[in-house]
């Protein structure tokens, strides 16, 4: 880079900074003015809010933004913490005609859990002429976070400004950033190796010769950038030692130049290379989405006939068969089962009857023996008395002498009663 192309450079920046805060609004306490299709930083940190930084807990305090009266930022605006600073960075690109707006950002001390709130006015100064005119890059060894470091982009803006695009010195500005996974690249393989970031340089002037030369020397890697994205190091030009010398390693498959860019649409949607061709060729109308009360209401009924009441009927259907099928098929069947349980309760009876003969005690036994005895004595008697009628006349006097002799004594109780 010359010295002179240095000085020139230098005397842009003072005077665009210069030209920005002329605006009265831009002196306002608590003001911050942006320029339209221009990227813009915002750091959050706890001096914001009159809080003293800790180094002992240097992430002790976490922040909200937020778009006053809505529950977030911007679709064109993001927030990220980054814990190399140890603040929170806002960040985006307004688009045109962008009003006025202001954000409300709520800290919070995670140690002693005290809100703060502050409340940031921004003023957009329109662009005096649009940009129509793009330069894509990916940068591989950088990440979000390295671009809030302003001498990053000031470098980058230096090359172009001082080498490859000289005619964009008084307007050049960078109208994009984000990082290269979250617009659809892979991770790297390496956790070392940082995830890499897009970024859009944009300027009202026309292409230089520089710029061209290295678009159709680019212009064979088209092929394989919609196949895959190209590996680190697979192509270099003749301007990457340009990049080399400040620490800039450029994925080449992804530089492409783009014309006559609309200043209107939304800088920060990111919108695949091949489709945004496609759709600006063919002019279509901006779709709005329908309100609620456009949105038709759906009925479930059919639904809810479908999944409950058609397994319920055919599921009584078929409990109903299986019944019918059990009950016929059962009559026709002979029943062994009856039989095994009436041998059982004849086996039962038999073991209970010998149990009981068995119990039977043998004094019972003894006096049924006695009592046939006895029985028997007395038969004896009234044969003799009906045969004899005189002996039965001198029986009572002779009782003592010629009686029978009585049956065994068994017991006292009985004994007495048999015995005449």
């Amino acid at each position: 880079m010359s010295f002179l192309s240095f000085i020139v450079f230098l005397l842009f920046a003072v005077s665009t900074t210069l030209a920005v805060e002329e605006d009265p609004k831009c002196k306002e306490p608590n003001s911050k003015c942006v320029v339209s299709t221009k990227v813009f930083t915002m750091k959050v940190a706890p001096q914001l809010f009159k809080w003293e930084a800790s180094d002992d807990q240097p992430d002790r305090y976490s922040y909200q933004p937020s778009l006053k009266g809505s529950p977030d930022l911007p679709s064109w605006m993001q927030y990220i913490y980054s814990k190399t600073y140890h603040s929170g960075f806002i960040y985006g690109t307004p688009p045109a005609n962008q009003a006025d707006f202001t954000l409300e950002i709520v800290a919070v001390d995670l140690q002693s859990y005290n809100t703060s709130q502050r409340t940031i006015n921004f003023v957009v100064l329109p662009r005096k002429e649009p940009a129509r005119h793009q330069v894509h890059l990916k940068i591989y060894n950088l990440a979000v976070e390295d671009l809030f470091d302003p001498h990053y982009l000031d470098d980058l803006l230096s090359i172009f400004r001082a080498e490859l695009w000289t005619e964009a010195i008084h307007d050049l500005h960078v109208s994009f950033f984000a990082s290269a996974v979250h617009l659809g690249a892979r991770l790297p393989l390496r956790p070392d190796e940082k995830e890499g970031v897009v970024v859009f340089l944009s300027s009202a002037a026309n292409f230089s010769e520089n710029l061209l030369r290295l678009e159709n020397e680019t212009k064979p890697l088209e092929k394989l950038r919609k196949q895959s994205s190209c590996p680190r190091d697979f192509k270099r030009t003749t301007v990457d030692r340009l990049f080399r010398q400040l620490n800039f390693e450029v994925d080449w498959c992804e530089f492409e130049l783009v014309r006559d860019t609309q200043p209107k649409e939304d800088s920060y949607v990111f919108i695949d290379k091949s489709l945004s061709k496609t759709f600006l060729s063919l002019n279509l109308p901006l779709w709005h989405s329908p309100s609620r009360s456009e949105v038709p209401e759906r009925s479930y009924v059919h639904e809810f006939l479908l999944s409950i009441l058609v397994p319920m009927l055919v599921m009584i259907i078929l409990a109903i068969l299986l019944s019918l099928i059990l009950c016929f098929h059962h009559e026709g069947i002979d029943d062994g089962s009856s039989d095994y349980f009436d041998s059982i309760f004849d086996i039962c009876e038999d073991v209970w009857g010998n149990k009981r003969n068995q119990d039977t005690p043998a004094v019972q036994m003894v006096r049924y023996a006695a009592v046939q005895r006895a029985t028997s004595t007395l038969r004896s008697l009234s044969a003799q008395r009906d045969s004899s009628p005189a002996l039965s006349r001198l029986a009572p006097e002779r009782h003592n002498i010629f009686g029978p002799n009585p049956p065994p004594y068994n017991s006292g109780t009985r004994s007495s009663k048999i015995d005449f």
